[in-house]
């Protein structure tokens, strides 16, 4: 108790709730529920027991174990050098608490203690490890706690917009059928050069938005710069049927005035958006990536169907 204390613990000692009926055993389950470490000493007695023969101890063990609570537990080193009147004279006692003992050590790792100053040198030890290792939720203030009611009111407000945003996510945007999609068609200026010239020859082309889309919207699944966006849509489109190049053209590059057509489009249905991903302050490139609806309107787009 006096280790535990030394760390800022409160420690909720079972020795102070006699186990000797249901209701005592309701309240110490409670005590187990409302803590976030159960520390379990063994030393040479079983302890009191239930109708059922198992003692109170290994109830408790068990209940804390069963709640994920988690378990430190210290067991003497050397039960022979106990002295006799703090063990168990009853055969059948010496063997459940043999038992007990296994089963401890066979679920959760155990520390050997030999005396009094040893178990809180090892509490104290343990103690730290585990509230480093493994932090619980443990205490607050009344003075700092946040008011249930708010904290309900806020609960409820959380869920109604996660139950806003699961149905906006998978819908367009209100407003967008004022805008060209779909089949609708789009003119898309391509440059081009030639190997004997360095100067950048104009092609226009007419693409349905739904190409558009189908073609830059894989690279934004995650993320994409401006620059690999327009490098994708120039790869891409030229493969298309209606797009004729000299054979011996080369370096196709979409032109600034079309991509940044096709972007604020793209945003205004509701497709894509600027990604919120942090990138090195000497980073000058703009991100952008799928919607949840873009995501959406793209697997109809891209899925294989059967």
């Amino acid at each position: 108790m006096q280790a535990l204390l030394s760390l800022d613990h409160f420690p909720a000692g079972m020795e102070l709730f006699p186990a000797s009926d249901d209701d005592q055993w309701a309240l110490i389950k409670g005590v187990i529920d409302d803590s976030d470490y159960y520390v379990l000493v063994i030393g040479g007695r079983y302890g009191t027991t239930s109708d059922a023969g198992v003692s109170y101890t290994e109830m408790e063990y068990d209940h804390a174990v069963a709640q994920r609570k988690p378990v430190l537990a210290f067991v003497h080193a050397k039960p022979e050098e106990i002295p006799s009147g703090k063990t168990d004279q009853d055969d059948k006692l010496r063997e459940r608490l043999n038992s007990f003992k296994k089963k401890v050590g066979t679920n959760k790792h155990i520390k050997f203690w030999k005396n009094p100053d040893d178990l809180k040198a090892t509490v104290i030890q343990s103690i730290s490890a585990e509230t480093k290792r493994n932090p619980q939720v443990g205490w607050v203030r009344a003075d700092r706690a946040a008011d249930p009611s708010v904290l309900e009111g806020m609960r409820q407000e959380v869920d109604r917009l996660n139950a806003q945003l699961s149905s906006v996510s998978t819908s367009a945007p209100k407003n967008t059928e004022k805008y060209a999609q779909g089949t609708a068609e789009f003119a898309v200026t391509l440059y081009y050069e030639l190997p004997t010239s360095f100067t950048k020859y104009p092609a226009q082309f007419l693409f349905e938005w739904n190409n558009l889309f189908f073609e830059l919207g894989p690279i934004l699944m995650e993320e994409a710069s401006e620059t690999q966006m327009k490098a994708r849509l120039a790869q891409e489109l030229i493969r298309y049927e209606q797009v004729n190049f000299p054979e011996d053209a080369q370096l196709f590059i979409i032109s600034d005035d079309t991509f940044d057509t096709i972007k604020i489009q793209l945003m205004a249905l509701g497709l894509i958006t600027k990604s919120s991903r942090k990138h090195a302050p000497t980073d000058r490139e703009r991100y952008w990536t799928l919607t949840p609806y873009g995501e959406n309107e793209l697997m109809k787009l891209r899925a294989i169907t059967v």
